[in-house]
């Protein structure tokens, strides 16, 4: 279904660039985070005022909304739902399942990567989760996040191609 082609693209690209260029939601023990809002927060030279310009104005909007949770979650749901939804339909005269492969494991890797980093941080008790997974999904979010983009761009560019 077309509807599903779109939404996967869609997800796939915003799932990526939340994993790439958002904050980690996980702090580990004894680590120190830097963001980039740190590099803008130095002291102002020669008590000279700060200009607000359209540009950090619009950076400003999409960074907060890559930094809000529930956009993530959102995001997350939705990911994992249509990644599964790519796998058992079938678009224009496609092989099932391998059609779309691709696209469909961005899609649940990067959700399940935005899900599971939810998840940890919203927990109240301090519950652990198996070093495994710890490993795939929140150590290496910025690989799967690489991964979800390079497959919602390559299915966007190339629809008609075996895997993508």
């Amino acid at each position: 279904m077309a509807q599903f082609y779109f939404l996967s693209v869609l997800l796939n690209i915003l799932a990526g660039l939340v994993l790439v260029y958002g904050k980690s939601l996980v702090q580990k023990k004894n680590e120190i985070s830097v963001s980039g809002d740190d590099l803008f927060d130095t002291a102002e030279s020669d008590g000279a005022e700060n200009a607000t310009t359209k540009d950090s104005v619009a950076y400003d909007a999409i960074h907060g909304t890559f930094e809000n949770r529930t956009f993530r979650l959102v995001v997350g749901i939705l990911a994992v739902f249509v990644g599964i939804m790519k796998i058992l339909s079938v678009f224009r005269n496609d092989i099932p399942v391998i059609g779309d492969l691709v696209p469909a494991l961005a899609g649940l890797a990067g959700g399940a990567a935005l899900l599971v980093e939810y998840y940890v941080s919203s927990s109240a008790a301090d519950s652990t989760i198996p070093d495994n997974i710890q490993t795939v999904f929140i150590d290496s979010r910025k690989y799967i996040g690489v991964f979800c983009l390079l497959a919602g761009l390559l299915h966007f560019v190339f629809p008609q191609v075996m895997l993508l």
